[in-house]
């Protein structure tokens, strides 16, 4: 009787390190850094609005960037988009989806897109700018699908 207790309470115990262990190795947000090209047009009120992007995924556990290399085009002309949006404090909100708060969207000197061109692009990403959820689904070995709660993105390879 007594060894049925003990083979009783040492499997509880190995069930709960396993939970335990588990848990806290399932959290852990994977690091990846892949790039797509996109072509992506936005119908506003006075015409279309047609981004020709790089756009790369940088992720590094808790912290990330995403960054948008390219051109605009609109009803007011052609210019250049560059801008890299600084991510941190990732959590693992699902299998396949983080959240991520938005630290900085910073422009580079050769930018020539108004900000309010871009915010129509980024309005797909989230609603404001203090925190993006990005979900990330694999579909090839090393090729992802990535998308918001907003829209799908772009699927990128592996780099």
């Amino acid at each position: 009787m007594r060894k049925i207790g003990f083979l009783a309470g040492m499997l509880g115990v190995v069930a709960v390190l396993s939970f335990t262990l588990f848990n806290v190795f399932n959290h852990d947000i994977p690091s990846l850094k892949c790039k797509a090209f996109s072509r992506t047009t936005i119908d506003v009120e006075n015409g279309a609005l047609v981004f020709s992007l790089a756009e790369s995924l940088q992720l590094y556990n808790k912290e990330g960037m995403m960054q948008y290399e390219g051109y605009v085009n609109s009803p007011n002309g052609k210019t250049y988009l560059e801008r890299t949006v600084y991510l941190s404090q990732g959590v693992k909100v699902d299998k396949t989806t983080y959240t991520y708060k938005i630290d900085k969207i910073a422009s580079s000197p050769l930018d020539t897109t108004p900000d309010e061109t871009f915010n129509q692009m980024w309005l797909e990403n989230t609603s404001d700018n203090q925190s993006v959820t990005l979900s990330l689904k694999e579909i090839r070995k090393n090729m992802f699908t990535f998308s918001s709660p907003y829209s799908p993105q772009f699927t990128c390879v592996v780099y």
